[in-house]
């Protein structure tokens, strides 16, 4: 069995995957050979599930004590080459509030009235007035009440339409986000959780309106140089920004997720105690399992195991850029030992072998005895 014991399926619109949980009740699949006691296993486990699912391009990265244990590319993929990371980006954006919270230029319960005022101001209201009362941790832990699935209201036909007279290549204008808040909300303000790109595009204001600068530069300055990682937003999908527009190497992508361990202390004591804390963030159907910063996240003896998924599959004939087409999926893991790892796969694949997946990397992991067989 794989490390989450229970399946929940998270899912949002045009291809984005937050998250797969292992099930206790799912039908069994076949053991991934691995080699024996070594970190090298993973490289079996993804090459085994690679050849059965006919994907064309696969790579795991794995980092252990901080430092790099295992690196591996399947049918041409580079480890050592930045890829685009879909909705592993939340994490970052969510990393980059929890700075300017420990900084004190934001709080936690903030509301968008004040932390959106001068966007707002110049670019109108949005449609549901309850928007204005919806806090920041909120829109972190997807429970602003935007819809979720297909509709998202930042990505699917709105995005579609967008593209059609505007680049992809450069961040959002206002008028994506504010045609994205012209409609309801589907539910009440934090009444339950609901997968949204929307929230984090929202997130990115945030951050530029606090931070006094746009949000690539923020973030990198903020959050990736002092992990010691290096990153930038993909160059032909800049639009997709806060909520899924980051270019990483997965050891970069790794040493980055450091800073989510609440043991680490860089992001503050503020964000230490919201993270741990699942009051007001579970995600239906499994009450010991919340959102926190751009991750799925379950106590783990005195920490926590933190994992996300994401997915990018879009493929418009004709936009300002001409043809526009994706079709991948990322996968993060950082368990409760400090033990991460990274995946990158191309095409995408659906939810079955994503948990076959998962479950056969998490048995190569506990299968290893000897972690530096270098």
């Amino acid at each position: 069995m794989g490390q989450f014991g229970k399946c929940l399926r998270v899912c949002m619109a045009f291809g984005f995957s937050a998250g797969i949980l292992l099930s206790a009740t799912a039908p069994a699949v076949a053991q991934t050979p691995v080699v024996a006691g070594t970190v090298a296993g993973f490289g079996s486990a993804l090459m085994a599930w690679a050849a059965k699912h006919k994907v064309e391009k696969a790579l795991v990265v794995v980092r252990r004590g901080g430092k790099l244990a295992y690196s591996l590319g399947v049918g041409g993929a580079d480890a050592k080459q930045p890829g685009h990371l879909a909705s592993l980006s939340k994490a970052i954006t969510a990393a980059c509030v929890a700075t300017l919270v420990r900084d004190g230029k934001l709080a936690f319960d903030a509301p968008l009235a004040k932390t959106l005022a001068k966007f707002f101001a110049a670019n109108g209201k949005p449609g549901d007035p309850r928007l204005m009362n919806v806090t920041v941790g909120q829109l972190i832990t997807h429970r602003a009440g935007f819809p979720d699935g297909n509709g998202d209201p930042i990505t699917g036909p709105n995005l579609r339409d967008y593209l059609r007279t505007n680049t992809a290549k450069e961040p959002p204008k206002p008028s994506l986000i504010m045609t994205a808040l012209k409609g309801k909300l589907a539910t009440e303000p934090g009444a339950q959780y609901g997968y949204s790109n929307t929230g984090y595009a929202l997130l990115g204001a945030i951050i530029e309106e606090a931070a006094g600068k746009p949000y690539a530069a923020y973030c990198r300055d903020a959050v990736l140089t002092p992990a010691g990682a290096t990153g930038e937003l993909e160059p032909g999908w800049q639009v997709m920004s806060a909520y899924g527009g980051w270019r990483l190497r997965g050891e970069d992508y790794l040493k980055f997720f450091d800073l989510l361990d609440p043991a680490d202390g860089r992001l503050g004591p503020a964000t230490k105690e919201w993270v741990t804390t699942p009051a007001g963030k579970a995600i239906a159907g499994d009450s010991t399992t919340w959102y926190s910063l751009g991750m799925i996240t379950r106590k783990s003896g005195n920490s926590v195991t933190q994992w996300h998924w994401g997915q990018w599959n879009f493929n418009l004939v004709s936009g300002k850029d001409g043809p526009l087409k994706a079709n991948f999926a990322t996968f993060a893991v950082r368990v409760a030992d400090g033990t991460e790892w990274f995946v990158h796969l191309q095409p995408s694949v659906p939810d079955g072998p994503r948990i076959e997946l998962d479950r056969a990397l998490f048995e190569a992991y506990r299968a290893v005895k000897v972690w530096d067989d270098r």
